[in-house]
């Protein structure tokens, strides 16, 4: 071999050269849409795991969230020179006795509505031959359908196995309660053992610290106003004499965090239940009384205090509510917002590949601020 000749690779260079053209071939054939796909794949897979799960989750997701939207009271006793461990006692306390009283009035209310159904029963029935009475004045034969469907002892069948229902799942809330106890007891020391066992990237922790405020400052702030609204709603229920007025006020404040339609189903049954026992003029007045009292607050107050948005569009906060209550139950409903902020803010927005789809959930939001960002490029 002459000195200018270059040698022929032996077996080794070959594979060597043949694995690193692998690598290349699939890191250009898993970017762009097939890394989408396969990411999509990955959460398919994810979440029908946590749809399995459900029953385990969802105490676990809730107490979670309740310890997020607690922390901004320990952060304002700790800046008022409280220690620490009194700091978590004290919070612990009051959210221990709101439970209490929570609970207590909901098992109350539910068992003396219980008690109620055959006085409503009686009434529905003479409320439905009245309506049957005048569709028939008016040509329209009605019978049919009030006969065969909407009967009576259906309704109340109905109503008797959602309030079964609705007790049964208060065992769930004292699981809930002792893993809130043990979260609350580590709220200081989870989020450095966080940093220090997992070692986050930058970026990771930075998304994480994001997400922790963003939700924080949300469930707080949701949190309070629901309470305004609910107080409000339960002197209107009192002033008009509706049954049961406390349940609908605590009814309300739990769903008020189902964004779009947790009022609605809120105001459903203290309308029925007022229609049952006044008729129908007074029903419509209260619903119109709840309906303008809770529009003043979402315009006059609401607006002042959650002016940070959480970067969700309509469309996604209105999908979130019903993937999540796919997923997880009414549970799932109840906290769609704080668990599509996780997905969003700690996944989504952390890789490149899955980027577009949190420009789909920002939605109009992230378009505006992409707007005042190239703004402000453009005068500086």
């Amino acid at each position: 071999m002459s000195q200018g000749d270059t040698p022929a690779p032996g077996p080794t260079e070959e594979v060597t050269s043949a694995v690193e053209s692998t690598n290349r071939t699939a890191g250009t054939s898993l970017g762009g849409p097939t890394a989408l796909l396969v990411t999509l794949a990955c959460v398919v897979i994810v979440i029908f795991g946590m749809r399995y799960a459900a029953d385990v989750l969802n105490p676990i997701l809730t107490a979670m969230f309740v310890v997020m939207g607690l922390s901004p009271v320990l952060r304002w006793l700790r800046s008022r020179g409280v220690p620490p461990w009194l700091a978590i006692v004290i919070v612990l306390a009051l959210f221990l006795a709101v439970a209490a009283v929570f609970i207590g009035a909901l098992a109350s209310s539910f068992g003396q509505l219980n008690s109620r159904l055959p006085f409503y029963q009686e009434n529905l029935s003479g409320t439905m031959a009245d309506v049957q009475r005048w569709f028939a004045d008016h040509g329209i034969n009605a019978s049919g359908l009030l006969s065969d469907v909407l009967t009576p002892a259906r309704i109340m069948g109905f109503v008797s196995s959602l309030v079964g229902t609705v007790l049964g799942t208060l065992s769930d809330v004292f699981i809930m309660l002792l893993i809130v106890i043990f979260m609350l007891s580590e709220v200081y020391s989870f989020p450095r053992n966080l940093h220090e066992k997992l070692h986050l990237s930058e970026r990771f922790a930075k998304a994480f610290g994001n997400f922790g405020d963003v939700t924080r400052s949300y469930l707080f702030t949701k949190a309070w106003i629901s309470a305004i609204s609910a107080i409000i709603n339960i002197a209107v229920y009192f002033a008009f004499g509706v049954d049961f007025a406390l349940l609908w006020g605590l009814l309300f404040f739990l769903l008020s965090f189902i964004p779009n339609i947790g009022f609605v189903l809120s105001v459903i049954p203290p309308f029925f239940v007022t229609l049952l026992e006044f008729g129908f003029t007074r029903a419509i007045i209260v619903i119109v009384v709840v309906i303008v009292f809770n529009a003043i607050v979402d315009n006059m107050i609401a607006p002042r205090f959650m002016g940070r948005s959480v970067g969700l569009s309509t469309l996604a906060v209105f999908l979130s509510v019903v993937i999540w209550a796919w997923v997880l139950g009414p549970v799932g409903a109840l906290i769609s917002i704080p668990l599509t902020l996780m997905v969003k803010l700690l996944f989504l927005d952390s890789y490149d590949s899955t980027r577009p789809l949190s420009l789909f959930l920002a939605g109009g939001a992230e378009r505006v601020v992409r707007r005042s960002k190239k703004g402000n490029e453009a005068s500086d």
